[in-house]
C-alpha cells in the first residue's frame, strides 16, 4: 500500500516522495489504499504527482481521481468517496495592483504597454507570498523607474472571466513618489512612461473610459490605511491588514 498520512479533514494524503515509478507496482498499491480508505470511511484522498511521475496520471484517473490544482512541476489529484464529500476549493482569483502616483506639480504617473495605444496606471501581478504594498511599489519601479512609498488602498475592481477561466481583483493604491526621473526598467513590456496632468489625461479620448473613471474618482480620495498593529498577536499567516481611518481630524 502507498505510504500516507491522515489529515484533520477526514482525509488521506499520499506521500509523494515514496510513490513508485513502475506502473505495475503503483496500481496495486493505489488500489490497496483505496480499499483501506473505504474501510476507514475516509472522505478524500490527495495525490500529488511530480512531473517525472506524470505517466501515472492516467492510472490514477481511471481509478476515479480527478484534477484539483496544478503547478509548473506537479499536479494534485483528489478522490472523493462520495460525490457530496467536500474538497477545499482551489484559488479562484488572481490579484493585480496599480499605483496612483502624483508628483508635487500635480501630475500623475502613467504608462503605455507595448502594442497598446492608451495610457494607464503602472502596476501588475502580485506574486505568491508578496504583500500588496511590496508588489505595487515593485511594479511601479519596474515600469517607470520611479521609487515610491505606500500610502493607502483607494479602490478595487473585479473582472470575470479573466485568464484561464478564473477571476481577477485589481487593487488601486495611492503611492507617494520619492524620485521623479523616469527610467523604464521593464523595456520588454513597457513602451512609454510619463508624468501627465490629470485634466490632460481625462481629455484624451484614446484613454479607456474605465481608467479615466478611476483617476477622476480616486485622485483626491483617502483610502484604507495599512494597520500598524503587531499582526503576530492574531496570526503568523497575516501579511498585512488595511483599515479605514476613524480617528477624528
Amino acid at each position: 500500500m502507498l505510504a500516507f498520512e491522515y489529515n484533520k479533514f477526514n482525509g488521506i494524503i499520499i506521500n509523494s516522495d515514496q510513490i513508485p515509478e513502475d506502473i505495475e507496482v503503483f496500481l496495486p498499491q493505489l488500489n490497496a489504499l483505496l480499499s483501506h480508505a473505504k474501510q476507514q470511511n475516509k472522505a478524500v484522498i490527495w495525490l500529488t504527482l511530480p512531473i517525472d511521475l506524470a505517466h501515472l496520471i492516467t492510472i490514477a484517473t481511471t481509478q476515479g481521481f480527478t484534477f484539483h490544482n496544478c503547478l509548473p512541476n506537479e499536479v494534485t489529484l483528489t478522490f472523493k468517496s462520495q460525490p457530496q464529500d467536500f474538497v477545499p476549493f482551489v484559488p479562484t482569483h488572481s490579484l493585480g495592483a496599480g499605483g496612483l502616483v502624483q508628483n508635487s506639480q500635480g501630475e500623475i504617473l502613467v504608462i503605455r504597454e507595448r502594442g497598446a495605444t492608451t495610457y494607464k496606471l503602472p502596476g501588475g501581478h502580485i506574486e505568491l507570498g508578496e504583500t500588496i504594498e511590496d508588489a505595487v511599489i515593485r511594479e511601479v519601479l519596474e515600469e517607470t523607474g520611479i521609487q515610491t512609498t505606500f500610502s493607502s488602498i483607494l479602490g478595487m475592481a473585479s473582472t470575470h472571466p479573466y485568464r484561464f477561466g478564473k477571476s481577477n481583483i485589481y487593487i488601486v493604491c495611492k503611492l507617494d513618489p520619492l524620485t521623479t526621473q523616469i527610467n523604464i526598467q521593464d523595456t520588454h513590456e513597457i513602451d512609454d512612461a510619463k508624468w501627465e496632468l490629470p485634466q490632460d489625461y481625462l481629455a484624451d479620448n484614446h484613454n479607456s473610459v474605465f481608467n479615466k473613471y478611476l483617476i477622476k474618482k480616486l485622485l483626491n480620495a483617502t483610502g484604507l490605511d495599512k494597520s500598524t498593529l503587531d499582526l503576530s498577536q492574531f496570526s503568523k499567516l497575516k501579511h498585512e491588514v488595511f483599515l479605514a481611518n476613524n480617528e477624528p481630524e
